[in-house]
Order: structure tokens, then sequence, then C-alpha cells
């Protein structure tokens, strides 16, 4: 989907998955990053998911959350 972006990079990391996430935009002086949630059900976790969540709150950099169950 964001091969029209030339300027994208995707990278897939092992670890704890926000730690990682946050050590690739600090290693890569990211300027925004894009992430999806897994749209759970309970109230407390509508919008984020645990690990977007932590990544929100203590990014240097804009993050742009979607839910990729969500059509229209």
């Amino acid at each position: 989907h964001l091969s029209q972006y030339p300027n994208t990079t995707t990278a897939v990391v092992a670890g704890d998955a926000s730690e990682e996430i946050l050590n690739y935009i600090e290693d890569r002086h990211s300027d925004l990053v894009l992430m999806g949630t897994p749209g759970r059900k309970r109230m407390d976790k509508i919008i984020f998911g645990s690990v977007a969540e932590r990544v929100v709150k203590t990014s240097p950099v804009p993050v742009m959350v979607v839910n990729p169950y969500r059509t229209g």
C-alpha cells in the first residue's frame, strides 16, 4: 500500500514490540510513525492496543494510528 511513497521505510525486528519501535524511530531519525491497532472491543482498549498506546505516549515524533479493520 505504500509503494507510491518513495521515502517510506518498513522493517521487521524482534523483541519487545513497543521498545523496538521506539528504538527504530531513534536509530533512523524517523519523521512520522504509522501503525495499526488491533481494534479491541474492551472499553479501555477501544482506540489503542497496549503497544500502540506506549508508542503514542513516548514517541519523539508524531504517530498516526489506524484501525486496519475499519472501512469507509
